[in-house]
């Protein structure tokens, strides 16, 4: 297994690998109380390099009670889905644990942070 694979606990799923900068936001992610799965989604590797501005889209599914992560590394994207218990309280944590890090977060709802 992959250094960057996370499997069981909160995280479900056929496809259990992470890009490197996916892991990072995962581990932070997967101690947030609110959340109750994580699933990652398919990789998208070799795209043009974003001279490592690194960083994470968060939308907010209201149908599956979930929150969808577009995670951007330098050249790779990765799409994650995060089931939470409550969409507001669990949005607001994530986005305070990422910035915390210094990590660049933008909403469906606000034009980037």
């Amino acid at each position: 297994m992959s250094k960057h694979s996370r499997i069981g606990g909160k995280y479900t799923g056929n496809h259990t690998t992470l890009i490197p900068f996916a892991a990072s936001v995962c581990d932070i992610v997967k101690d947030i109380t609110e959340v109750t799965k994580i699933t990652p989604g398919f990789i998208k590797a070799g795209l043009k390099s974003v001279s490592g501005r690194r960083r994470v889209k968060i939308t907010a599914v209201e149908l599956t009670c979930s929150l969808l992560l577009a995670i951007r590394d330098n050249n790779s994207h990765q799409e994650v889905r995060v089931y939470v218990k409550n969409i507001g309280r669990a949005k607001t944590e994530i986005i305070g644990q990422l910035q915390n890090r210094q990590i660049t977060v933008s909403t469906d709802d606000d034009g980037g942070r």
